[in-house]
Parts: C-alpha cells; sequence; structure tokens
C-alpha cells in the first residue's frame, strides 16, 4: 500500500485524501477509514494524529457548510507571490567593452514582513501594533511576536491570551479570511486550559458576532458539557447567543446537532426535547448526514426519555449505554479504546446479551438496536476497528455444524405441533361433532315419527335418510369454513407461535450465539450463510421459522455485530 500524500498537509486535506470537489462527508468518511486502517493509533501514534486532524478540519468545514473551494484557497493563504520578479534598469546599447566586464548592480529585493519579524522582533511589534490597518499577514506575525515579547500579567494568562487575541482582532477586520480562521480554530481546540473556557467564550462572542463563532468554538462547549453542570453550559450558551448577529441558520444547526450528542446526557429531557422541535421543523436545510444525525439524537433521546430495566439487573446493556456515551462524548484514540474495549466486552458475554433481551419481552428495544446499529457502523468507517475478513471455508463448516444441531430437534418440534394442531383443531371437532350428532339424531328422530304418524310413504322414508346424511355431513363444512377460522384458527396461531419462541429461548437461541460468534461476520452474512446450507440440504421450510426468530432477535443481532470488533 503506497504512502499518503504527507505534503498536503496541514494546509490541503482535500488533496491529502484524494477527494473530488465535490466530496461529501460519506465520502471523507471512506478516504479516512481506508487510512486508518494503515496507520492505527496504537501503532502509528503521531500519523494517526494527523490524519485524525486533517479529517476533523474537513469534516467540520462540511458540516457547517463551507464552500469547498474554500479549502482549497485556504491553502493558498498568505503564500508569497514568486511571480513578480524585480527587473533591472534597461541600459543604453553604447556601453564601453570596460562596462561590459564590469558586473551589473540590481537593486535588493524588498524585505517580506516575516523576514523583518524575525530579524527586528521587537522593532516589527511596535510598529505592526501602532497601524491602524492591518493585513492578515500582519495580525499573524503580531499573534506570533506576542508569544515572545508580551508576558502574562498573572498566572492564569500564561496560556497565550494575547496570541489568541490578535487573531480574534483580525478575524473582526477580516470576518472571511480562511488563513486566521484555521489559525483560531486550530487555538481552540487544542490550547485552552479548562479554568478560561467560562472567560473566553462570552469574549469570543464579543468579538466574531457571526455564525461562524458556532464553527469555531464547537470544541470548547463539548468540553465545557463534559466538565461543568448543565446549568453553566445553558447560562453561557444564552449569553453568548445575545451577542451574536443573524446570520446563517444552517451553522446554528450543525452547531446544535453537534452539541446534543454530549448534553443530551446531562440536560432536562425537556430542553432536549424543544432543541428536536426546533431542528425538526428546519430538517428541509438538513442535508442526507444531518439527516443522519438528526435522527440518531432523536433515538437516543427516545431511549434515554423511556423507562429500562436496571442496569445493576443487565451489565451488558450497561456495557452498550457506556458504548454510546463514549461514542457521543469521546475523542481521539482514548475514546477508541474505550469503545473497542466496550465491544469486545459484549462479543464475550454471551449469557448476558441474552438475559438483556429475552425473547417477546414488553420492552421495546428497538431504538438501542438502532443506535447500536448506526454507532457500530459510523465507528467501522472513521477508526478501521473491525475484525479481518473471515475465514469462507471456515464459516461454511460451522453453519452445516450449527444446521445439524438445530435439526436434531426438529423431530420433536413437529411431534409438539402436531398435537397443538389436535389439540385446538380435532379435539373440538369431535367433541362438538359428537354434541351435534346426538342433538341431530334425536330431532330427527322425532321429526320422523311425528311425519310417519300423519303419513308415510316409501318416498317420505329415502327423504328422511337423506336429511340425516345432509346434517351430519354439513356440519364438518359449517366447521372448518366458519367456526374454526374466525373462533379457533387464532388461537391455535398464538399457541404455536409461543410454543415456536419457547423453542427458540430454550433449545434455538444459544445455538445460534455460539454459532454467530464462531463466524465473525456481520449479522446478515451468518444468517445468510446459514440459509444457504439449509437451502443445499433442503431443510428451507423449517429453517425459514428459525431465521425468523433470528431476525427479530435484536439480542443476536447486536452480537453478531460485535463479532466485528474482536480480533
Amino acid at each position: 500500500m503506497s504512502d499518503p500524500a504527507w505534503h498536503h498537509l496541514p494546509h490541503d486535506p482535500r488533496s491529502f485524501f484524494d477527494l473530488a470537489e465535490g466530496f461529501d462527508r460519506r465520502d471523507l468518511k471512506r478516504a479516512y477509514g481506508k487510512l486508518i486502517r494503515q496507520f492505527k493509533p496504537e501503532t502509528h501514534p503521531q500519523e494517526f494524529q494527523r490524519i485524525r486532524a486533517a479529517y476533523e478540519q474537513l469534516e467540520n468545514a462540511e458540516r457547517y457548510g463551507r464552500n469547498q473551494a474554500e479549502s482549497q484557497s485556504a491553502a493558498e493563504a498568505w503564500k508569497p507571490n514568486t511571480n513578480s520578479q524585480p527587473q533591472s534598469e534597461s541600459r543604453p546599447s553604447d556601453t564601453s567593452a570596460s562596462d561590459a566586464n564590469q558586473p551589473s548592480k540590481r537593486p535588493k529585493p524588498p524585505i517580506s514582513p516575516v523576514d523583518e519579524a524575525i530579524a527586528n522582533p521587537r522593532e516589527s511589534y511596535t510598529r505592526l501594533s501602532q497601524r491602524h490597518s492591518r493585513s492578515p499577514l500582519d495580525y499573524y506575525i503580531l499573534a506570533v511576536l506576542s508569544d515572545l515579547l508580551v508576558k502574562p500579567t498573572n498566572e492564569s494568562e500564561k496560556h497565550r491570551p494575547q496570541f489568541l487575541q490578535w487573531l480574534l482582532d483580525g478575524l473582526q477586520e477580516h470576518p472571511q479570511e480562511h488563513g486566521l480562521i484555521s489559525l483560531v480554530a486550530g487555538t481552540l481546540r487544542g490550547d485552552v486550559p479548562d479554568d478560561q473556557i467560562q472567560t473566553l467564550l462570552p469574549k469570543i462572542a464579543k468579538s466574531i458576532r457571526s455564525s461562524m463563532f458556532y464553527r469555531l468554538t464547537e470544541p470548547l462547549w463539548e468540553r465545557l458539557l463534559l466538565d461543568q453542570p448543565f446549568e453553566t453550559f445553558e447560562r453561557l450558551i444564552r449569553e453568548c447567543e445575545g451577542h451574536l448577529r443573524q446570520g446563517d441558520p444552517r451553522a446554528r444547526l450543525a452547531f446544535y446537532l453537534r452539541i446534543l450528542r454530549t448534553a443530551i446526557w446531562t440536560a432536562p429531557s425537556e430542553w432536549t426535547q424543544s432543541q428536536l422541535e426546533t431542528l425538526s421543523g428546519q430538517a428541509a436545510d438538513l442535508d442526507d448526514s444531518m439527516q443522519n444525525d438528526l435522527e440518531f439524537v432523536e433515538l437516543l433521546h427516545s431511549y434515554l426519555s423511556s423507562t429500562k430495566p436496571s442496569a445493576s439487573e443487565f451489565p451488558a446493556r450497561a456495557t452498550m449505554e457506556s458504548f454510546l456515551r463514549t461514542y457521543c462524548t469521546g475523542d481521539g484514540p482514548t475514546a477508541t479504546a474505550e469503545m473497542a474495549r466496550c465491544l469486545d466486552e459484549i462479543a464475550r458475554d454471551a449469557h448476558g446479551v441474552q438475559e438483556s433481551f429475552p425473547i417477546n419481552q414488553e420492552q421495546d428495544d428497538h431504538s438501542l438496536f438502532l443506535l447500536m446499529m448506526m454507532a457500530t457502523s459510523d465507528l467501522a468507517e472513521t477508526t478501521g476497528l473491525i475484525a479481518p475478513a473471515p475465514d469462507e471455508e471456515k464459516n461454511n463448516r460451522q453453519a452445516v455444524s450449527c444446521l445439524r444441531d438445530l435439526k436434531n430437534t426438529l423431530q420433536e418440534v413437529v411431534h409438539r405441533v402436531s398435537l397443538i394442531d389436535t389439540t385446538y383443531k380435532w379435539i373440538p371437532f369431535a367433541g362438538l361433532y359428537l354434541v351435534f350428532g346426538i342433538l341431530f339424531t334425536v330431532i330427527w328422530f322425532i321429526a320422523m315419527t311425528i311425519v310417519n304418524q300423519m303419513t308415510y310413504s316409501s318416498a317420505s322414508g329415502a327423504i328422511s335418510v337423506l336429511i340425516m346424511i345432509a346434517g351430519l355431513l354439513s356440519f364438518p363444512i359449517l366447521y372448518f369454513w366458519w367456526f374454526y377460522p374466525k373462533h379457533l384458527a387464532e388461537r391455535a396461531e398464538n399457541s404455536r407461535q409461543k410454543y415456536f419462541a419457547t423453542c427458540y429461548t430454550k433449545r434455538w437461541r444459544e445455538r445460534l450465539f455460539r454459532y454467530v460468534q464462531s463466524c465473525g461476520e456481520s449479522p446478515s452474512d451468518s444468517l445468510t450463510r446459514l440459509n444457504e446450507a439449509a437451502a443445499f440440504h433442503d431443510d428451507t421450510e423449517w429453517m425459514n421459522l428459525v431465521l425468523s426468530f433470528c431476525h427479530g432477535d435484536l439480542g443476536l443481532l447486536i452480537f453478531a455485530r460485535a463479532q466485528l470488533f474482536v480480533g
């Protein structure tokens, strides 16, 4: 596998990922996942960090709707102009031979602001700081020189406050300057101590009063939600939004979609519901990726708001919730390692997963199931945490072995189903037919006695026999055409399904859990393989019954998905 084009970083991440100009977040995730499968955090930590930073830069810009052409122009920000060359003065042609032998004098090229700042930092800082109008490069030079020349006034300001302030001043004068935006974003992402976030956010809101505020400060808000009570976040966000001018609504939508993933774990349910209603009301402005983000947050809110079993009672369920919380609030290799640990624990706890997802339970766990499927799919794309391709031959043998073990219970199941049919169809039929036959015979005998007393002929005797036969035959027709379908068929089917569910729980489920654990592939692939084995051995009909329960067994499907991350 060829090495990526590292020379494009950090200025041109789109070229680094080899993305076309019209890329979307799905294309970015695929390119990112391909690279981090090669450069895993545990074996290539420095390369992983560079790839991760480039991914976050593009993903952030894509979510907030920045034109992708801006990413390209940002790569060219402040690049010196090499096309203009100083031209020497033209000389008359009538020069002497001695003059021609002398070296020509060329004017010295003008010194660049960067070189001047390096040569005379203090003079450059004083001169630039006194200017009334400055270029973006001037603000960058002032920010860098402030680190060298301006000492913090107190201990709490030792983390480059003047550096950030010059960049913010630059954005006030040049709001769309991509170089400054990139520098501010990088500074806010990793160079602000926790104890300064609450004081810094209002200052940034007063300096950057546009919707760019949401994009630049998003990492600070996420850290604030993790470290402080939700009430602190709610108070600060109201204060900061009071300083902002109304701008691009997409920026606010993208901000709250991301922030909700962190806030939802500590925020009051009413606040979360209010924000989701606002986002849903503007769903027409969301692209496909943001629609998926909104669906995920809505499912998460539905699950967290529902009545759930005790985590201490079902540890496997608690592990799944821990995985989802880390997925929503964590970042970087530490969070990735924690999610991998959770999935590994789930993948090895077949008994715990079965207990957490009993068959025919009253609790609706579809929200938890969908959340696990969405989160693990995204994790596989963005981290490369996925096991190698399975051994096809080994998995085929596992499917045949599982099929054979399941088939050993078939004879008893068929016998029990036959008994259910007898109980609900034939026993009622025999009893009712006996009662009907006795009553009909008595009524027929009385009627024939009365008729014979009135008149008798050979024809009337034959008619009476036909009436008897017709009466006795009408009951089976009436029973199977009307009475059984209307009154007993549903009860028989419910009894069969209840028995099948019992069979699945007590006889088939544990074997199927062992089967998917041995395969180590996606739920659909492992179940399709089992169905193909059944078709090859002419056992499709009863295997369809087993698979119908498999596809509804949310615990089995989550357990099978977790196997993809083991190894």
